[in-house]
């Protein structure tokens, strides 16, 4: 018997999970953690953060709550539809300028949710034409991020980290006091650890410039977009061996230097 996402409630849909002080990762419970993402939380003095949104099928506002949902930052990783489906829901929405055109004029195509979602990512019956039909709800960014700029909570602040490659506006956020990172889909804990190149925006080149970049990052622990969270050591581990594969590939795409 299939089921409809509005028979569900916030409470079913949704569960969270506390990582750390005042850190609390969320997740959408029927869908698998390749598909979901991880939704992060991290209550401030002043406000809080609100790092990604998921699909949107259910509100993300209404689990919350309104004590928690009236303060909150929504600051996007980037703009693809797993992490972007519920900022509607809320007043002070971020993401980098690269892609600001996208939350304000979402389409299957640009958030890449055909060919993405699917009824299968769900582990309960849901009607396949309530996936396919689904919505992304325009929702134009409130304030546009760069790489430097600083989201600040009252007691912790955090830095944006341009990192383009999985997309052209992706970003990380860096807890330089505490040596935490929210990674977003640019380094995570899954097989590859890297997210696909294939979809749409992507770059390589990009992406090995960026894993380049931020190798050296002083990482204590790092929350990804996806799968769980690790640590320091498997943060470079992650970021040497793309750095490693992307050249390998570029030195066998090369020609020969005594061919003609």
């Amino acid at each position: 018997m299939f089921r409809r996402f509005s028979e569900f409630s916030c409470q079913e849909w949704y569960r969270s999970e506390r990582v750390d002080e005042n850190i609390f990762k969320i997740r959408e419970t029927f869908i698998d953690e390749g598909h979901g993402c991880n939704m992060w939380l991290v209550r401030g003095r002043h406000r809080n953060l609100l790092f990604d949104t998921g699909f949107g099928y259910v509100s993300l506002r209404s689990f919350l709550g309104e004590d928690v949902s009236r303060n909150v930052v929504a600051v996007s990783s980037h703009s693809h539809c797993d992490h972007i489906g519920c900022n509607h829901e809320f007043e002070c929405r971020c993401i980098h300028s690269a892609e600001a055109s996208v939350l304000a004029n979402p389409t299957g195509a640009n958030t890449i949710y055909d060919p993405y979602a699917v009824p299968e990512m769900i582990a309960v019956p849901i009607d396949p034409l309530e996936v396919k039909s689904h919505k992304i709800t325009p929702a134009a960014p409130t304030r546009l991020l760069e790489g430097g700029d600083v989201i600040d909570l009252g007691d912790r602040a955090f830095e944006v980290i341009h990192v383009p490659g999985h997309s052209p506006g992706s970003i990380m956020l860096y807890d330089r006091r505490d040596q935490i990172l929210f990674s977003g889909d640019a380094v995570h804990n899954g097989s590859r650890g890297i997210g696909r190149t294939s979809w749409y925006g992507a770059d390589q080149d990009q992406y090995l410039a960026s894993c380049e970049r931020i190798r050296e990052l002083p990482v204590r622990t790092c929350h990804g977009g996806h799968f769980a969270s690790f640590d320091g050591a498997r943060y470079r581990q992650i970021v040497e061996e793309f750095i490693a594969w992307r050249w390998a590939v570029t030195v066998e795409a090369e020609p020969s230097k005594t061919s003609q």
